[in-house]
């Protein structure tokens, strides 16, 4: 089994390298930001009562030849007395472009979750990968090939496909990401979606397919209401469960730039 630890130590060594140099050039710092803050939410009371919340924020930087993204929501769900949704989701990347180049360039990432459906305590996903972007005006596709590690806690040991039966399963893991998204009617109606796929690295027949879409629609400057889709396929599950969850939320979302 790869030593991931010292993967990574090579590559944030090897990056300072490179980039090292520019550093004595005389070239003008730049720093671009994007932030995306949303909420969404509902409350019946009554016979049936239901409180549901979500939100999270986005942030996107870009210093020189260096690229952070972080996604992060939470969602909180409580129907009648029984607590069904009180989950994490934290995505972060760290991409360097060389000379600005972002046709090939290396990346880390870290993939943090939790999920009461999915009786899934923690669940946390590290790698090194290599990804490409295609700019095509509308259209903004970026893909990422990744090696990574897994640990997973989940609240029981007895899985279907699986022949570990353990609460804690630690795997060695590939991961391929699909980012695409469109923008049409001048930017006005903007279509993303982030495709994951998850294969373990000991078992064939692990994998898990992770989609998340979404569709806004531009109100005024900064501000938009937004649609999202959420679906998750996991072919080694608690036996107990379902092999897929989906969901759609409804909100609004506003977006800061620098």
């Amino acid at each position: 089994m790869f030593k991931l630890k010292n993967i990574l130590t090579l590559f944030f060594l090897g990056m300072f390298l490179v980039s090292f140099p520019s550093y004595g050039q005389s070239q003008k710092d730049t720093l671009q930001y994007k932030v995306d803050l949303n909420f969404s939410g509902r409350r019946i009371s009554g016979t049936f009562s239901q409180v549901v919340l979500g939100g999270g924020f986005k942030v996107d930087l870009l210093y020189n030849n260096w690229h952070l993204e972080n996604n992060t929501a939470y969602r909180y769900n409580k129907t009648n007395t029984r607590l069904i949704e009180d989950n994490w989701y934290d995505l972060v990347t760290l991409k360097y472009y060389p000379n600005g180049n972002k046709k090939l360039y290396p990346g880390v990432f870290s993939h943090f979750d939790n999920n009461l459906i999915y009786r899934v305590k923690s669940r946390h996903n590290y790698g090194i990968g290599l990804g490409s972007v295609l700019d095509k005006g509308a259209m903004k596709l970026a893909l990422l090939g990744a090696i990574a590690k897994g640990n997973s806690t989940f609240n029981g040991a007895e899985f279907v496909n699986s022949e570990r039966d353990f609460a804690n399963r630690k795997n060695g893991l590939f991961l391929f990401r699909v980012d695409n998204g469109y923008a049409i009617a001048k930017k006005k109606i903007n279509f993303s979606y982030q495709l994951f796929y998850f294969q373990s690295l000991k078992e064939r027949t692990d994998y898990t397919i992770r989609l998340n879409s979404r569709i806004s629609f531009k109100i005024f400057k900064g501000l938009s209401c937004y649609v999202v889709y959420d679906y998750r396929f996991e072919n080694v599950h608690l036996a107990s469960l379902s092999n897929y969850n989906d969901i759609i939320l409804f909100g609004i979302n506003l977006t800061v730039r620098g």
